[in-house]
Parts: C-alpha cells; structure tokens; sequence
C-alpha cells in the first residue's frame, strides 16, 4: 500500500532525479501532506524502498530507481489494483469449494471475487486502461529488466534462425499472444540479416493499439484458443477451451501440404491457463507445425521439484488467484507438452531463477 501510494505521488522519481530530499521538499514537489509522506516513508526505509541518511532527509536506493522503470511500477500497479480485490476471496473460495483447484477457466477465485464467468482478459478489457498498464508490465520483461532476457543466453541463431528454408514456407518466426511484440524486435535487434517473415499475434484490440514496431514485422490479431493461421495445411477439429476437460487428438497423420512457420514461440503465456486451456492451445500450434522443420519454444518459468524461489513460488500462486493457471516444474511441463502430442528436445535452463525455455517439436 505505501510503495503504491508513493508511485501515485512519484516520489520514486523525484528521490531519483535529486537526492537528498526532505519531507518537506517532497510535500511541495508532490502535492501531498508533509505527515503522510513522513508516515510513507518510515516502512519504506524497513523495505529498502528509500533510505535515510540523516533525521531530515531521504535518499534513493538501486530499489527506488528500479521503481522508475516502467514495467516495474506498471507490475506493482497491475498486482496491487487487480490482484488483491482477488486474493481477499481467496480463502473463502476454497472453503467454498472443498479446497479443491479449479478445474476449468471460469470457476476460479477470479470469478468468485468479482461474480463473473468471464476470464480475466475480457473482463480487464472493459476496463479503463488496464490492458494498456498489463501491455507496458510484460515489456519489461514480467517487471524484471535485471534479468537476463532469453535472447542473450539462448542459443536463437542456430536454434530458430539457421535452420529457415524459404522453400519451405515464407515465415521465420511467429510470436504467439505477442503483446505489443517486443520479444520478435529484440530477436531482429540481435540477429538483424534473420531471413523470413516474422508476425506478432495476438487479440485484436492488443494489436490495434500497437503504435511503434519494428516495420519488418507483421501484426495479425489471432485468438491462441483458435487454430493457428500461419500453419501446413492439417486441420484439427478443437472444441471451445474454457469449460473443456479432455481432448482427442485426431487419428489422422497425414503430414501437411505446405510448410508452417520455422519457430513458434510462446513466452509467459501457458502459465496464465488451466492444464485443458494449454492443452487446446498446443494443439492448434501442433497442427500447424511442420515436423522435422517448426519449432516450437515455451518461455516460461520452469520451477524446481524442491526448494522453490520464492518470487517463482509467489508467481504460481498469482497465476492460481488471477488465472485458475499454474507455474510448472519440467515433469509437469513434459506432462503438458507431451499430453497434446508434442515432443520435447531439450528443456533449457537460465541462471538464476529467470525464465526457461522448452524447445519443441513435432513428433507426427
């Protein structure tokens, strides 16, 4: 509440732009009242928010510049304004249902809190610059631009780049529920001669409010639940995802009339959905994959079997009170991966506790 409070007021930046301040100069610049800041102040000294070199002033730390960053300050705005009206029905939602996980999309502490079937994106959509803030969280790499992102250590070029054959169908590379499509525009920052189309996907009021990208990049609004347009030419009949428990897969193998994309890339996206819901959405990009030549890689938090971090921890709980979702160990990424038919080829892992990636393919 109080580093909230104090984003509200930019306190934040205005310790980063000079520092020392006092309360006082704090008062004028912000518009607030000198007691409260004082009040503010005093829990964020015990976080390491601010710190206080003498009785009358305050001063920034790494922690109150990393507040000045967008997606981190857009990440404690989303978390605190969508996230704790959620986590107060926490408790009784379970008791409410036997302590039992959700077992589909619509019936989880989200809609219990808010009284609703519809899942959060919808919903959020409706309301006033909450998309927008979500958009500018996951630029920042899920609010944590310390991290190393996945382009610097993953092998991309000789993974997802090298092997592109033109013959073979004209895109490189299809960023699935893409945001504003800053994954696909770091990947042609680094690797700038990458031949073949690359496309950012996603739904189609995300993409309408894309204003700066990369031009040699397309923008398709797609719905992932949907079946994947940029694909070889195999259709898999999938009912609605929302309220589905099981899906068979189709018996018929024939293998595609033309190529699709060179690599498929999922970053921070199957996470947000029941084990079903991602089922469905593999199943659509394994239709549209052509073995022996698509790749298909997850970017996701991979947590360990024991001794979790605690920010992977918190994360899979968040997914859990926000998305009916989950964070998943490698066991139960290959359970998923594998479940829709695909085959894992390596499970990649960054140091730290940053993200994973799991590379994949077809194994028709």
């Amino acid at each position: 509440m109080c580093v909230r409070i104090a984003d509200d007021l930019n306190l934040f930046d205005l310790l980063a732009q000079h520092s020392p301040r006092t309360t006082a100069e704090l008062a004028e610049l912000s518009g607030a009242e000198e007691g409260l800041i004082t009040r503010l102040f005093r829990t964020l000294v015990g976080m390491g928010f601010v710190s206080q070199p003498d009785p009358t002033h305050f001063a920034a730390t790494p922690v109150t510049r990393q507040m000045t960053q967008p997606s981190v300050r857009a990440g404690v705005k989303f978390f605190y304004d969508q996230g704790y009206p959620v986590l107060e029905h926490v408790p009784a939602y379970f008791k409410a249902n036997g302590y039992r996980l959700p077992r589909t999309m619509t019936d989880g502490p989200f809609q219990f809190a808010h009284k609703t079937d519809m899942v959060c994106y919808p919903f959020w959509a409706e309301q006033e610059g909450v998309m927008e803030n979500f958009s500018v969280f996951m630029q920042g790499l899920f609010g944590t631009p310390m991290r190393l992102g996945w382009a610097d250590w993953f092998p991309v070029k000789e993974v997802c780049l090298d092997g592109f054959d033109r013959a073979k169908g004209e895109y490189c590379f299809v960023d699935v529920g893409a945001g504003k499509g800053h994954e696909a525009e770091l990947v042609l920052k680094k690797y700038p001669d990458a031949r073949g189309k690359f496309v950012v996907q996603d739904l189609g009021f995300v993409i309408g409010d894309i204003t700066e990208l990369d031009e040699r990049i397309e923008r398709m609004a797609h719905d992932f639940t949907e079946p994947q347009p940029v694909k070889g030419e195999i259709d898999i009949a999938i009912p609605s995802p929302y309220h589905v428990t099981a899906i068979e897969l189709p018996t018929d193998t024939s293998p595609p009339l033309s190529a699709g994309a060179r690599t498929y890339f999922l970053q921070n996206i199957l996470h947000n959905w029941t084990s079903p819901v991602g089922h469905t959405i593999l199943t659509h990009l394994k239709s549209a994959m052509t073995p022996g030549y698509s790749k298909l890689l997850i970017g996701n938090i991979i947590l360990p079997e024991r001794d979790v971090p605690l920010r992977n921890s918190g994360l899979d709980i968040a997914m859990l009170f926000l998305h009916s979702g989950m964070q998943r160990s490698e066991r139960e990424w290959r359970e998923l991966v594998e479940g829709a038919g695909l085959k894992v080829v390596k499970v990649w892992y960054p140091g730290g506790d940053g993200d994973g990636i799991i590379e994949v393919e077809s194994s028709l």
